[in-house]
């Protein structure tokens, strides 16, 4: 990577043509699963940080095994990346590109944990709800935890809400041994 690069220019470069070829979700997909990949698979990893792998051949390497999988745009950047700290550049250059996605598509991440699974129904009834909440677009995961009795945990941005039977329970038990 040159030097006088940082994650956050090349983020928006990367933003700015997916845009102009209209691959932002592509893009974004992409760099998520790659991220995914670098972060969980050693060998995927030493190939990101390799020195010796010149960028056009790393390029070819990654369309090759990675197919649909991951944008070439995304290919193009991750060949510039080298040396130890690819893996992290790679992270930040994500994470800078979400945020950017974020603010223009006017969208946010929200994670759900739930006592018992949903229906597809129910899940995107509850979408369109904390849609017209919060006057985003949420882009909405769901997990499921048998140990929350009921209710459910939401995890908007920043922002921790607990409206699980199992905090409740644990705020009553709290003021009960208070008195």
């Amino acid at each position: 990577m040159k030097q006088n690069l940082n994650p956050k220019v090349i983020a928006t470069g990367l933003f700015n043509v997916a845009e102009q070829i209209n691959a932002l979700d592509r893009v974004e997909d992409s760099l998520k699963s790659l991220n995914h990949i670098v972060m969980n698979s050693g060998q995927f990893r030493v190939l990101i940080q390799s020195k010796k792998i010149k960028g056009k051949l790393k390029v070819e390497i990654l369309n090759s095994v990675l197919g649909e999988l991951s944008h070439p745009l995304v290919n193009e950047v991750v060949s510039y990346l080298k040396g130890s700290g690819a893996a992290n550049e790679l992270r930040e250059i994500s994470n800078c590109f979400e945020s950017i996605y974020q603010k223009k598509s006017n969208t946010i991440e929200v994670r759900g944990v739930v006592a018992s699974k949903m229906s597809d129904r129910q899940i995107e009834s509850f979408k369109i709800s904390l849609d017209k909440i919060l006057g985003k677009k949420t882009k909405l995961s769901i997990e499921v935890d048998p140990s929350l009795i009921g209710g459910i945990k939401l995890r908007i941005d920043n922002t921790f809400l607990d409206a699980s039977i199992h905090n409740q329970l644990q705020t009553l038990r709290n003021e009960l041994l208070q008195t």
